[in-house]
């Protein structure tokens, strides 16, 4: 079971509060505007009211041992190398495929060196990879490719291309948010005006994260040798 982490919380508040704006999203979630207003602002809350909060919010709370080893030595967030028996290189880590994949336990034929993570500030535990399903941002993205999704970054605070699920549907797009309660799909197609997102509609738009790599094509052939492909960084 998940470690419970206020910061979490804190985020998924803040989310909401920038979709809905503060009072708007105290009164979806039924709570005290108040009490929101405190676990945004990073204020002490008792027990029983940040329960009433995660419960609104339709969240579980489950406790665990922090000091605990995960099960089999695993390293949290990640699944089995792929391809070769050997593993991916040393130095370099592999990153599983997003859930909505419906990939369960594989990784992608890509890996990635700690120290290119390193640079650009990305943790390993809250990247995914993504396959572009799609050509709504061809050709900078094109259908079919290997993308790689920061689930660190899911608050939209600027013009970014990132990962959503719609109505339980994966989708890439320019996704930003002009004002609270409203959002902005955009893809690079003249012939396709932007999709506005706003109201109720914003509860089947999950942001999963921004993409900060782009562009590995999944039928090109990987590492013979260790089932690896490692991507060229993109400046």
């Amino acid at each position: 079971m998940a470690q419970f982490s206020f910061d979490i919380l804190r985020d998924g508040i803040n989310e909401g509060i920038a979709r809905h704006g503060l009072r708007g999203y105290a009164r979806k979630l039924g709570i005290d505007l108040n009490m929101l207003r405190s676990i945004r602002d990073g204020r002490d809350i008792q027990t029983s009211k940040l329960v009433e909060v995660v419960d609104a919010m339709g969240l579980r709370l489950t406790l665990n041992d922090g000091g605990a080893e995960p099960r089999n030595g695993a390293q949290p967030g990640f699944g089995e190398p792929g391809g070769g028996a050997e593993g991916p290189k040393p130095g370099f880590l592999p990153i599983p495929f997003h859930p909505s994949e419906r990939r369960y336990g594989q990784t992608a034929p890509v890996g990635l060196a700690r120290e290119w993570l390193e640079m650009r500030g990305l943790t390993p535990e809250k990247l995914s990879f993504v396959i572009a399903p799609d050509d709504r941002l061809s050709p900078l993205v094109v259908e079919g490719a290997l993308c790689l999704v920061d689930g660190g970054q899911r608050k939209v605070t600027d013009h970014a291309i990132r990962a959503y699920l719609r109505n339980g549907r994966l989708g890439l797009s320019y996704v930003s948010q002009p004002e609270p309660g409203l959002m902005v799909l955009s893809g690079l197609k003249r012939s396709e005006p932007p999709c506005v997102v706003r109201g109720p509609a914003l509860d089947e738009l999950t942001i999963l994260g921004t993409v900060v790599w782009r562009g590995a094509d999944m039928e090109a052939d990987s590492d013979t040798n260790t089932g690896v492909r490692v991507p060229a960084p993109e400046e």
